[in-house]
């Protein structure tokens, strides 16, 4: 078996892997500080119940507003529109995703 080179592959040095290191301990914090969050914050509704408004010492300390938002459902879309139209108003956008490999 010869070895392949890819050319999308780097080695990291010590600096940087410490920082994976580091990001993965940041990332575990934050879902767990996030979890306790979600928690805390379903108490909050559970004691809001219909009201919108939560008041601590006499003043507004959380609110729970209703918001209505509009989409456009692009399934549905492509399901009745014309392929020349989709064409015209379709948009496609390039980013890149980081992602930190697990081990499995």
């Amino acid at each position: 078996m010869g070895t392949e080179i890819n050319t999308q592959t780097i080695d990291l040095d010590m600096a940087a892997s410490a920082f994976v290191a580091a990001y993965i301990e940041a990332k575990a914090k934050i879902k767990e500080w996030t979890e306790k969050a979600d928690l805390a914050a379903e108490q909050i509704k559970a004691a809001l119940g219909d009201h919108e408004v939560g008041l601590v010492d006499g003043k507004p300390a959380v609110r729970w507003s209703t918001v209505e938002t509009k989409a456009i459902n692009i399934k549905k879309c492509r399901e009745i529109l014309p392929p020349q139209v989709l064409d015209l108003v379709e948009v496609v956008r390039t980013s890149k995703r980081f992602t930190i490999v697990e081990e499995e």
